[in-house]
């Protein structure tokens, strides 16, 4: 069980704790405080931690982990914001170099920190960090795309996954692009959990921070479409990537070095905007 400490020391009172409750269970006082009964209904999100400008709060349990430093600082200006999100591009072409496992590590303790539905933080991680294994893995998507052609309708057109097939067959992967590794989510599928309808959303939220989080590490990352219509629907890559009873993948993420570096950024379509 969650417990709410607070250093009577700093506290100062203010009831912003009280206030910012999502769950509304703190109680102000003398010390701002949390009741037994009301404690099983705590979200553990730490917004009362993160909003107490005295630092007096601290969410204790030991399934929580924080960070070397927990101050937020400087974000940016929107410039900066703006032209970093503008810039970010799919990377496609990885120079044949391994990401050491302590970045990874690093970029996935920033990962960690995605928003996910009730905070229930559903979402889990696999990384295939062996080039070799990388290679597999694309070949078993390539066996999957074959099924595919050859169980659907002679006039179905497959132009695209054709195209793949020839490239892979002639010593180029369009699956995985010839990237070092490769970081699939995933996450437990309980049908009796009303919860688990948004574990997609969760794993796509976390996989886009992912995305966002690897070019500060000088990585590149594409999102792996095909790899991940393969993933729910090809049972020889659940087996290879020894998927628990009970789980479902949720997508999956291409990771390396880029080969080339971007410097400008390209024109898109205008926002389709309704105001009400």
């Amino acid at each position: 069980m969650v417990k709410l400490a607070v250093d009577s020391e700093k506290c100062v009172k203010c009831g912003t704790c009280s206030d910012i409750c999502v769950a509304g269970i703190i109680e102000p006082g003398d010390v701002p405080h949390v009741s037994k009964e009301n404690a099983l209904v705590c979200m553990i999100c730490g917004q009362c931690e993160a909003v107490c400008p005295q630092g007096a709060l601290e969410l204790v349990d030991p399934s929580l982990e924080g960070t070397m430093d927990n101050k937020i600082g400087d974000i940016g200006s929107s410039k900066q914001i703006g032209n970093y999100l503008r810039g970010r591009r799919s990377v496609r072409h990885y120079k044949n170099e391994t990401v050491d496992r302590k970045v990874l590590e690093e970029v996935m303790d920033i990962v960690r920190y995605a928003p996910s539905a009730g905070n229930g933080q559903p979402v889990k991680w696999m990384i295939v960090h062996d080039p070799v294994k990388v290679k597999k893995v694309a070949g078993l998507t390539i066996d999957w795309i074959k099924n595919v052609i050859n169980e659907a309708p002679p006039d179905q057109d497959f132009t695209g996954f054709n195209l793949l097939v020839e490239a892979w067959e002639n010593g180029t992967d369009l699956v995985l692009r010839g990237a070092p590794h490769v970081v699939i989510a995933y996450a437990e599928q309980d049908e009796n959990n009303p919860m688990s309808q948004f574990v997609s959303v969760d794993g796509v939220i976390a996989l886009t921070h992912l995305d966002l989080a690897l070019p500060s590490f000088g990585l590149g990352s594409c999102w792996a479409g095909g790899l991940f219509m393969a993933l729910n629907q090809w049972p020889p890559l659940a087996e290879e990537l020894e998927l628990p009873e009970g789980h479902t993948f949720i997508g999956a993420m291409m990771v390396g070095y880029p080969q080339y570096q971007y410097h400008n950024i390209p024109k898109r379509n205008k926002a389709v905007v309704d105001w009400k």
